[in-house]
């Protein structure tokens, strides 16, 4: 019984070693990170200067909704050349979209540009969420019919 386990255990692992050396970042990335234990998406993107909604959308086929799905050893693109905001503002307690734009010196409209996923009126942001505050428009979404 204990060698089946064992057995199951080690295959588990293997599946997962398997699927983490054998993703592909995507053209055109530009810099990396390799997810260490206790790593949370907020967290990465706070320590390498990476919106929270850049991260996620440019691992959109690794990364979950929910990023409740990271391993560690798996290898995440942080951004794509041209396209990679390094400027950014880490949500604090009291902070607005109005107050995190004020203090980095750009529009609001820039400010919510580059965050496509904050609604207009900045009512879903949360402590810990990391936004880009560049005065360049990185992000550039087209929708398709």
């Amino acid at each position: 019984m204990h060698a089946s386990f064992f057995t199951a255990r080690l295959v588990a692992l293997a599946a997962i070693a398997s699927v983490v050396t054998g993703q592909t970042l995507p053209a055109g990335c530009d810099r990396n990170v390799t997810v260490q234990s206790g790593d949370t998406c907020d967290a990465i993107s706070a320590v390498n200067n990476a919106s929270t909604y850049q991260l996620a959308a440019v691992n959109s086929g690794i990364i979950d909704p929910a990023c409740d799905n990271l391993f560690v050893g798996e290898v995440l693109c942080l951004g794509i050349t041209g396209q990679d905001c390094n400027v950014t503002h880490v949500m604090q307690t009291g902070d607005t979209c109005y107050s995190v734009a004020t203090a980095a010196g750009i529009p609001i409209n820039t400010l919510l540009a580059n965050n496509p996923n904050v609604n207009t009126i900045c009512t879903n942001v949360y402590p810990g969420e990391v936004l880009c505050t560049a005065s360049q428009i990185y992000v550039n979404i087209t929708y398709s019919n």
